[in-house]
C-alpha cells in the first residue's frame, strides 16, 4: 500500500474545510469539537479518516474506532469511509455504536470475567422496558410490588452501580434491593426465567472486564490507535466509564464531536457536564465549527437566537461561504394557531398537497415532529391526508428495525433481485462477502467464483420470489441469504445477532412488515419502497428526529401539554426545542390548537390547550425573527 505524504493529502470530493476542522482532521491531540447543527460532523469525522488512513498515520494493522448512538449514523460514517478510501483501507474502519461495542467485548472475553458474573453465552437482550417488566412479573409476581413499579426506572437502576456490586443499600428502596436480586439471575438464567441482559448491564460488565484484566486492557490500546467519538454530549456515566477504564491514560488520540445545546438524553442518563469531563479527564484540546451548512440564513439567524438563550458564550454560527447577503434564500419561519386540532389537519393537508402538487417536494422532503405522544397528536392529520391520497406514518416502528445491519443487507439484496440493474447494492452485498471471506480479495480466482456465485443465487431468487404468494414464506426465502452468506461467519462480523436468535427475531419483523406491504400492494418493489418509506410523510419526535434533516419541518403542538414538565425541566426541554427547529433547511412551522386530543393519565380526552409555561419559546421565535399567523377563522390563509 502507497501512502499519501501529509503535506500532499486533500479532502475527498473537492471538500473545502473550514479552518478548524481542517485543524481537527490533522490533529495529533485529543480534540473536543464543539459543533452545531448542519456543521458537517460525520463529513468532519469521515474526512479524518480518510487523512489518518491514506497517509499510514494510522499505521497497519492498528485501526480507528468510531463510536456512535445511532444504528444508521454508525453505519453512514463507514459508508462514507469506504468511498472516500476503499475497500482495502476501510478494513482498519471500525464504526460502532457503543453497544455493538460493549457486546462484541463482552462475547469476546465473557470467559475473562469472574465466575459470580459471567453471563452465560446465548443470553438475550431486553431493550425495553415492557419486556422488562414481562420478565420481573412472571417470577416475582408475590415477592415485590412488581406492577407498581416504573420499569423504565429500573432499567436504569440495572446499570447504575460498577460491579462487584455493593451491598449497601436503603432497605426501602426497592428499586436497589430488585436490581441487586436481578443481576445474578438475568446473568445466568434459570428454567423459567432466560438469561437476559440490558445494555447497560453488559457494559458495566465490560468495564468490570477492562478493570480486572490489564492484558485485554493493553490489549485494546494497541489496537486502535485513534478514536471517534459522535454526539459526545449524550453519552452516559455507564458509557464513559467503560470508555475511560479503556482509554485514559493510553496513547489512543480521541476525537470527541458534538454539541451541548443539542444535549437531550439527560433522562437516559447523560453526563450533565460531558464536555467538561472529557476535557479533564483526557487533558484534550478545544476546537469550535462555526459554519451552518444545512440551513438557509433566516433559519441559522433564529438557531444563533435560541442558541445565545441556552448559552449567552455560544459562537455565532455563519452562513456557508458561497452564500451571499444579496443571494440569501428567504426562507420560512411561522406559527401556525389553529381553532380545534381537526382545523389544524384540515389545514395542513392542503397545505402539504400544495407543496407536493408543485412536483419540488417529495414526501421524504417534509417531516412532522412532535414531542412526545406522535401516535396521537398526528392521528387526525394522517387520516385527513388519506384522503388526499398522501401517506404519513409513525417512524418509530420502523427507524430502528431499517438501521439493522442485518435488514440492511436485505434491502439491498432484494434491490438486486427487483431491479434490472442497482450497482451500488451489488457492491454492497458483495464487499460483505469480501469481508466474511478474506480469500477473495487477493485471489482473483475466489474472486470471480464468488462473483458467479452471487449471480447464480439472485437469479434463484428472482425465480422464487413470484411463488411468494400473498407474502408467504416470506421468513424462510430471507432466511435462505444468510445461508448463503454464511450465518456464522456473518454473526461473528456482527457479534450482537451471536446465536442467531436476535438475528432471525430482526428478520421476522422485517419480513412482516413486507408481507403485510404486499398484501396491500400485490407488488414487491412498491412493497419495499413502502417499507423504507419512499413515499409517505415521516412523524417523529424530537428524539427521533435527532440527526436527520429535511426541508420543511412541522412541529405539531408547541403547548404547554406536550412540555409538561417545562416548569421544572426548562433547560432540556429548551434544547430538545432547539434541536427539532435545527432540522430544517428551509421552512420551519410550529402549530398551536386552542383544543386538543391528547392522553392524560392513561385516558384520551380533549382538553383546552395553552402556552402559558412555555411562553419563553413564543417570545424567543417572535423575537428572533418568526412570525405569529392567526389561522382561528376557518377561511383565514397564511401570509
Amino acid at each position: 500500500m502507497i501512502f499519501v505524504n501529509p503535506r500532499d493529502w486533500v479532502p475527498a470530493d473537492d471538500i473545502c474545510l473550514e479552518y478548524a476542522a481542517d485543524r481537527v482532521v490533522k490533529s495529533i491531540e485529543n480534540m473536543m469539537v464543539a459543533a452545531g447543527p448542519g456543521a458537517g460532523k460525520t463529513e468532519l469525522l469521515a474526512q479524518r479518516a480518510s487523512y489518518l488512513l491514506q497517509t499510514g498515520i494510522c499505521k497497519p494493522p492498528q485501526k480507528i474506532l468510531a463510536i456512535s448512538f445511532k444504528v444508521d449514523a454508525a453505519a453512514n460514517l463507514a459508508e462514507r469511509v469506504r468511498k472516500r478510501c476503499g475497500n482495502e483501507l476501510c478494513q482498519r474502519f471500525e464504526s460502532r455504536t457503543y453497544d455493538s461495542f460493549a457486546k462484541h467485548l463482552l462475547d469476546h472475553f465473557r470467559n475473562s470475567i469472574a465466575e459470580v458474573y459471567r453471563p452465560v453465552q446465548d443470553y438475550e437482550i431486553i431493550t425495553e422496558k415492557n419486556e422488562l417488566k414481562k420478565l420481573v412479573v412472571s417470577h416475582y409476581n408475590d415477592q415485590y410490588p412488581v406492577h407498581k413499579l416504573k420499569y423504565d426506572t429500573l432499567m436504569e437502576y440495572l446499570g447504575k452501580e460498577q460491579i462487584p456490586m455493593q451491598s449497601t443499600y436503603k432497605v426501602n428502596d426497592v428499586y436497589s434491593l430488585l436490581a441487586h436480586d436481578l443481576w445474578s439471575l438475568m446473568a445466568k438464567g434459570s428454567e423459567a426465567f432466560p438469561a437476559t441482559l440490558t445494555f447497560s448491564m453488559i457494559t458495566r460488565l465490560v468495564e468490570y472486564l477492562i478493570r480486572t484484566n490489564i492484558m485485554i486492557k493493553n490489549a485494546l490500546k494497541v489496537t486502535y490507535s485513534h478514536l471517534f467519538l459522535d454526539e459526545f454530549q449524550d453519552t452516559t456515566n455507564v458509557q464513559y466509564d467503560m470508555l475511560k477504564q479503556i482509554f485514559q491514560h493510553s496513547k489512543t488520540i480521541i476525537t470527541a464531536v458534538g454539541d451541548d445545546k443539542q444535549r437531550i438524553m439527560g433522562w437516559a442518563g447523560a453526563l450533565t457536564n460531558a464536555f467538561e469531563d472529557f476535557k479533564n479527564d483526557f487533558s484534550s484540546k478545544e476546537e469550535h465549527l462555526i459554519k451552518n451548512h444545512r440551513s438557509v440564513p433566516l433559519l441559522i439567524d433564529i438557531q444563533n437566537y435560541l442558541a445565545r438563550d441556552l448559552d449567552p458564550s455560544s459562537s455565532i454560527v455563519e452562513y456557508p461561504s458561497k452564500i451571499t447577503n444579496e443571494e440569501k434564500p428567504l426562507g420560512v419561519c411561522q406559527i401556525w394557531k389553529f381553532k380545534t386540532h381537526l382545523q389544524e389537519a384540515d389545514y395542513l393537508s392542503v397545505k402539504i398537497k400544495e407543496w407536493l402538487d408543485d412536483k419540488d417536494l417529495t414526501p421524504r422532503d417534509i417531516c412532522i415532529i412532535v414531542k412526545q405522544q406522535e401516535d396521537i397528536y398526528a392521528e387526525q392529520i394522517i387520516a385527513v391526508l388519506k384522503t388526499q391520497g398522501i401517506v404519513a406514518r409513525v417512524e418509530k416502528e420502523f427507524q430502528d428495525l431499517l438501521a439493522e445491519e442485518c435488514i440492511t443487507l436485505l434491502i439491498h439484496v432484494l434491490r438486486l433481485v427487483l431491479k434490472n440493474r442497482a450497482p451500488d447494492s451489488w457492491q454492497v452485498v458483495f464487499d460483505i462477502l469480501i469481508l466474511l471471506n478474506s480469500n477473495i480479495a487477493d485471489n482473483q480466482e475466489a474472486f470471480y467464483k464468488y462473483d458467479f456465485e452471487l449471480t447464480k443465487f439472485i437469479s434463484k431468487l428472482k425465480r422464487d420470489l413470484p411463488n411468494l404468494k400473498n407474502g408467504g414464506e416470506l421468513g424462510g426465502y430471507l432466511k435462505s441469504i444468510f445461508e448463503f452468506i454464511g450465518e456464522d461467519k456473518y454473526c461473528a462480523m456482527f457479534p450482537k445477532y451471536k446465536g442467531g436468535k436476535y438475528l432471525y427475531k430482526k428478520v421476522k419483523e422485517f419480513s412482516n412488515k413486507l408481507a403485510k406491504s404486499y398484501r396491500n400492494l400485490n407488488n414487491w418493489e412498491l412493497a419495499l419502497n413502502d417499507v423504507l418509506g419512499y413515499n409517505s410523510i415521516p412523524i417523529m419526535t424530537i428524539h427521533k428526529s435527532k440527526g436527520l434533516e429535511y426541508h420543511t419541518v412541522i412541529f405539531v403542538g408547541l403547548e404547554d401539554a406536550a412540555f409538561w414538565n417545562f416548569v421544572n425541566n426548562s433547560e432540556e426541554d429548551k434544547r430538545a426545542f432547539f434541536v427539532a427547529f435545527s432540522r430544517a433547511k428551509q421552512r420551519v412551522l410550529f402549530t398551536y390548537s386552542n383544543e386538543r386530543i391528547i392522553k392524560h393519565y392513561e385516558k384520551i380526552v380533549n382538553r383546552p390547550q395553552s402556552s402559558n409555561n412555555i411562553s419563553v419559546l413564543y417570545t424567543n421565535l417572535l423575537q428572533a425573527g418568526a412570525e405569529l399567523v392567526e389561522l382561528v377563522e376557518e377561511n383565514s390563509l397564511p401570509i
